[in-house]
């Protein structure tokens, strides 16, 4: 097994500001829900995931991140593109719906 240097207190104080992040984050995620903000939940993943690997990179450094970065796109970008063409589809559906039920009303 490998051993890495670790400066604790900067792990430290990247934590601490992961925390905060955290906590701010899920308020306006909260509040995005609570607004009915649809088709989201990929975009906060895939924001979080950036901002906790960019926030380690004065621990573990920029290469070593920017691996791990290279992994996640790999790994997460087919998954976007998922979730974004489902929620697509299911946000046409419900129009459609709507407008059959509009027109049925109209009859």
């Amino acid at each position: 097994m490998q051993q890495i240097a670790v400066n604790w207190l900067v792990f430290s104080v990247s934590l601490v500001g992961l925390l905060l992040f955290g906590i701010l984050y899920a308020f306006l995620i909260r509040w995005g829900s609570k607004k009915e903000v649809e088709g989201q939940t990929a975009w906060a993943v895939m924001v979080g995931v950036t901002v906790t690997l960019l926030a380690m990179i004065p621990t573990f450094g920029l290469v070593t991140i920017a691996l791990m970065f290279a992994g996640f796109s790999a790994s997460g970008i087919p998954m976007i593109v998922e979730y974004v063409l489902r929620v697509h589809k299911a946000q046409q559906t419900d129009k459609d719906n709507a407008k059959g039920i509009a027109k049925d009303l109209l009859k």
